[in-house]
């Protein structure tokens, strides 16, 4: 394993980061896919009913993107700019992060890793979200990725990574104090 001063492991967080992605958009996808069976409290049935109206994978994974990366302090959220998936922060979205977070920590190996491989994923994925929304969307063209409607919703995508960043970041402390160095 590539080592850095201190016994801090880049290649840990690297592959924390990327997995603590994976990990939280699977799960959402996951329990989206057999929405109809889970509480009302964990995930609207509306957006459900969103998800699985829709047989393309693209836009399946653009419902997630918007439960993924809510609104925070009463910004415009995705759902709301593009007119479906979730327009608010959901317990999906936290549990998503969260167990996203941790799985990222555990890569990591230990506290300070851990925080950065989760608050990285979120981010990051932030930006693919942003990436997806804007060549799903009608009309996309390479030289349209900086018009005023992809920032806005690199905007909201950013703004909606808030939330994200803090459940990511407390399940990195979680999963980075459980396999860190003793």
């Amino acid at each position: 394993m590539l080592k850095l001063t201190n016994g801090g492991h880049l290649l840990g967080q690297g592959l924390g980061t990327l997995v603590g992605l994976v990990t939280a958009f699977v799960i959402t996808f996951i329990i989206m896919t057999f929405g109809i069976y889970m509480p009302e409290n964990l995930v609207s049935s509306a957006i459900v009913s969103d998800f699985l109206s829709y047989t393309d994978l693209e836009l399946r994974l653009a419902v997630v993107g918007t439960i993924l990366y809510p609104s925070a302090f009463g910004f415009t959220s995705l759902g709301s700019i593009v007119g479906f998936g979730a327009s608010g922060a959901t317990v999906l979205m936290f549990l998503a992060w969260g167990t996203g977070g941790l799985v990222a920590g555990l890569l990591s190996k230990d506290f300070l890793p851990g925080i950065l491989a989760g608050v990285f994923a979120a981010v990051m994925g932030s930006f693919l979200i942003w990436l997806l929304f804007f060549m799903i969307s009608p009309g996309a063209s390479i030289t349209g990725i900086f018009d005023p409607a992809s920032l806005l919703l690199m905007e909201a995508a950013l703004e909606g990574s808030i939330y994200p960043a803090i459940a990511a970041a407390i399940g990195g402390i979680l999963g980075g104090g459980i396999t860190r160095d003793r």
